[in-house]
C-alpha cells in the first residue's frame, strides 16, 4: 500500500469507531438522562415502546437497504437518531438490574469489543470464511430465543446467553476485519460515500456491543 492508500484506510477506520462511540454514548446518555433526571417523560414514552422499537428496526433497514439512495447528512441523522430510540427503551434497565450489575455488564462487552476489535484489526487471516458459521449462529439464538419466550425454561436461558456472548464476540472480529478490508479499497471512493460507508459499518458494531451488553447483563444483572 501506498501512503495515500494508507491515509484513506486510517481515515475511514477512525471515521467508523468515531460513529460508533458516539452512537453508544448517545444511547447510553439518553438512557441515564431518562431514568434519573426525567422519569415522567420516560414514563409517557413507555407506552410507545412498541411503537420505536419498530421505527428503529426501520430505521436499519433504510440505512441498509437505501444507503445508496440518501445523502450522508441523512445517513448521520438516521443513526443519531436509532441511538436515541435505543437509549429511550435501555432507560428502563435501571428499573430492572441494580447499577452496580449494569456497570459490570458495561466493562465486560466494552473489554470483550476492544479485545476482539484488536484482534480482528491485526489478524493476518481472512476472517470472512467465518460468515456462514456467524449467520447461522445469529439465526439459531433468535429461534432459541422465540422458543423460550413461550417455554420459559431455565436452562435454556442460559445456553442461549453464553451462545450470544460467543456468537457477538465472532461477529465483532469479524466486523472489525471486514472494515479493515474494505477499507484498503477506499482510495477511489468520493468523500460522500466514505462517509455513508462509515455510518453504516459503525451501526454494524454499535449493534455488535450492545448485543455484547445485553448478554452480560444476563450474567451480572441481579433483577432489583
Amino acid at each position: 500500500m501506498n501512503d495515500i492508500d494508507v491515509r484513506s484506510s486510517n481515515n475511514f477506520l477512525r471515521k467508523v469507531f468515531f460513529y460508533m462511540v458516539l452512537g453508544v454514548a448517545i444511547s447510553f446518555g439518553t438512557g441515564i438522562y431518562l431514568y434519573l433526571y426525567n422519569q415522567e417523560l420516560l414514563f409517557s414514552l413507555a407506552r410507545y415502546f412498541n411503537v420505536l422499537g419498530l421505527a428503529g428496526l426501520g430505521m436499519v433497514l433504510v440505512l441498509n437497504f437505501f444507503l445508496k439512495r440518501m445523502s450522508a447528512g441523512i445517513a448521520r441523522l438516521l443513526f443519531v437518531l436509532y441511538s436515541l430510540v435505543i437509549g429511550t427503551i435501555f432507560s428502563t434497565v435501571g428499573f430492572a438490574y441494580s447499577p452496580l450489575a449494569i456497570l459490570y455488564a458495561f466493562a465486560s462487552a466494552l473489554t470483550i469489543f476492544v479485545v476482539m476489535s484488536i484482534y480482528g484489526f491485526m489478524t493476518k487471516e481472512d476472517l470472512s470464511s467465518y460468515r456462514t458459521f456467524l449467520i447461522v449462529g445469529l439465526i439459531s439464538l433468535i429461534v432459541m430465543g422465540l422458543f423460550n419466550i413461550y417455554l420459559g425454561v431455565g436452562p435454556l436461558y442460559w445456553i442461549e446467553t453464553i451462545f450470544g456472548i460467543v456468537i457477538f464476540t465472532g461477529f465483532t472480529a469479524y466486523d472489525v476485519n471486514r472494515i479493515k478490508n474494505i477499507s484498503y479499497q477506499l482510495e477511489a471512493e468520493e468523500g460522500e460515500n466514505v462517509e455513508k460507508l462509515s455510518i453504516v459499518w459503525a451501526l454494524e458494531l454499535y449493534l455488535d456491543f450492545i448485543n455484547l451488553f445485553l448478554y452480560a447483563l444476563r450474567i451480572f444483572g441481579r433483577r432489583k
